[in-house]
């Protein structure tokens, strides 16, 4: 590496995930390989940082750099492939290359802790990158099949949606295997020892959620279970898809790539078109009109639950043959907003301004951001009128009302004990899980259309997802479901898709996706800014370059842009996120490509 800045100057750009800091110049005393550790000072502090290589602009006339105060590794710490995805999702997702090693490394890494040179020779036993798929609707003999993949000699990277699901499987492996596995955790320290213990070559194995995706292990094979799930986002910083990462990985060990689920994410579709195996029996999908059912209310809170007579009497049914039914409504509490009857203004959240729901019988408000607690005013804080009210019944309310015609009824949360529930539950779509625990022999869908009213481009695609897990998780091959969908004509229509089989709702999706530029054929781009001047700025520069901007008009909301690449949106951003990007200044970018 040798500057073209002067005779005898060599300039290196240097990353300092530590503080945020992507790209400060500094000049260093001897050759420095990309990705080296080194020390530097920033401010009056010194910090470990890593080289991203030769300075990309010379300096300004009159100003010098600093030096390199020392060589933390004169080798490349990072293995070559995560540094690779990490420099390559910072481009992607314009987070900036600090923000996108801080995602990929442990902080001990990013801090300058020691390390050990990895083993040579570890890497991918094939020539080229290859990419098989496995979308067999039966859980059991999915994860058999990743069983047996993992018996050859080679090192194998499996990656789940939730961690639950990858804790399950690392169990349930058979001894021989579990020896040469480890379960990637995600706190530190443990999450600092296994990646020692993996960046040391003694394991062949390694079991993760989504963040795992990172994990130094060089593999020759990645798995992605439920490849297609939204829980695989890696989220605030990068907001890229676990599977994504794992492709591109992939891609650059040409090793082999493993898409697993019940259905395919339709990018996946577009690029292969993978085979489906079996759909859905028409004969245990149950539709019930909306409009044709019983308006069951409580007091004191506006607004109702449907419940249909055939929801109702199939679900007696069930629950007489000592069967389990999940109910699935997506509102939590008793009511999912609270309002003044004279003025109509919500109850709002005291830190962030969120709308707040009900819970405790009335007693306590929780907001639905970012879930503070606090007790209901004694009147309405716009008015002074003193009657409250709530809108839209959530999950609470429907237990009291389903308590009118069963027991017993269990509400499912995160922290329920699942080996007491039995007969009705209540819940989420976090819920479907569940199905895999108790297997339910009903899974009814209250209200399908809320599902699809939310703003995002995506809800259509995601509600249908949903539907086929409820049909589908847990089940063997001589077991038998119904799922009961609830809905209006939207919901209904969306529903009529289930026995046609992801092979006939993934193309028609596609089609109205490509007359619009829609992802996976083009790029939704949602800039959020720290600052009204910065998204100003933005807006403005945007605008100039001739990029089409959809601005809802308010500062704090995000600015969206939709676009067939991301070219040029990267040129406009991308100086901007390496000026601003400070604690007190940021540009968060999130980047939908499906």
């Amino acid at each position: 590496m040798r500057s073209a800045y002067g005779a005898g100057l060599l300039l290196v750009d240097v990353s300092v995930p530590e503080i945020g800091i992507d790209a400060l110049t500094y000049e260093a005393g001897s050759e420095l390989h990309e990705g080296a550790r080194v020390i530097v000072e920033v401010g009056r502090r010194k910090y470990a940082g890593f080289v991203l290589g030769e300075a990309r602009k010379s300096l300004p006339p009159g100003i010098s750099a600093k030096n390199v105060e020392g060589v933390i590794d004169d080798w490349p710490v990072v293995p070559r492939d995560i540094w690779d995805l990490a420099m390559w999702s910072a481009r992607v997702s314009m987070c900036g290359y600090a923000s996108a090693l801080k995602a990929a490394l442990p902080l001990p890494v990013i801090t300058g802790g020691k390390l050990i040179p990895p083993p040579e020779n570890i890497g991918s036993p094939y020539v080229k990158f290859r990419e098989r798929h496995c979308f067999n609707p039966f859980d059991r003999e999915r994860v058999n099949f990743f069983a047996d993949e993992m018996k050859s000699d080679i090192r194998t990277l499996v990656l789940f949606p939730r961690k639950d699901e990858a804790k399950s499987f690392f169990m349930s492996l058979p001894e021989t295997l579990r020896n040469e596995a480890v379960l990637w955790p995600e706190e530190s320290p443990k999450l600092w020892e296994a990646w020692k213990l993996i960046h040391s070559g003694q394991v062949r194995i390694v079991i993760a959620p989504p963040g795992g995706v990172f994990a130094p292990l060089c593999p020759g094979k990645i798995i992605v279970e439920d490849e297609a799930s939204p829980a695989h986002l890696i989220p605030y910083t990068l907001n890229l898809s676990a599977r994504s990462l794992a492709g591109h990985r992939a891609s650059f060990l040409k090793a082999e790539l493993i898409l697993a689920g019940h259905v395919p994410s339709l990018k996946t579709y577009v690029r292969a078109h993978p085979r489906e195996i079996l759909r859905p029996d028409r004969r245990n999908i149950i539709l019930a009109d909306i409009h044709q059912s019983r308006k069951e209310s409580l007091p004191g809170i506006e607004g109702n639950i449907p419940l249909t007579y055939t929801l109702t009497s199939r679900t007696h049914i069930e629950l007489g043959q000592g069967n389990n039914v999940i109910w699935i409504l997506n509102r939590t509490g008793e009511s999912s907003e609270v309002f003044c009857e004279n003025c109509g203004e919500s109850v709002k959240c005291p830190k962030c301004g969120g709308l707040m729901m009900s819970l405790n019988d009335g007693g306590l408000l929780r907001c639905r951001h970012c879930g503070i607690l606090r007790e209901v005013p004694p009147k309405c804080e716009g008015c002074g009128f003193v009657l409250l009210t709530g809108k839209r019944p959530g999950l609470d309310s429907l237990a009291k009302i389903a308590g009118r015609y069963f027991s017993p009824v269990h509400v499912y949360d995160e922290h329920s004990d699942i080996t007491a529930m039995k007969g009705l539950i209540l819940s989420t779509s976090r819920g479907l899980g569940l199905c895999g625990k108790i297997s339910p022999s009903l899974v009814a869908w209250l209200d399908l259309d809320s599902e699809l009213w939310r703003p995002e481009y995506n809800s259509r695609c995601n509600v249908y997802r949903m539907l086929l897990t409820s049909y589908w998780r847990g089940r063997t091959r001589d077991s038998v479901r119904k799922v009961l969908i609830q809905g209006r004509r939207k919901g209904l229509g969306l529903a009529g898709y289930l026995a046609g089989g992801w092979t006939r709702f993934i193309p028609d999706e596609l089609r109205m996706r490509r007359d619009f530029l829609l992802p996976p054929y083009g790029y939704i781009a949602e800039i959020d800014c720290s600052s009204k001047i910065l998204r100003g700025e933005i807006l403005d520069s945007l605008t100039e370059a001739g990029v089409f901007v959809m601005d809802p008009g308010e500062d704090e909301r995000p600015l969206y842009v939709s676009c067939e690449t991301l070219d040029e949106v990267r040129r406009v951003i991308e100086p901007k996120i390496f000026l601003r990007n400070t604690k007190k200044h940021y540009i968060h970018i999130t980047v939908r490509s499906e």
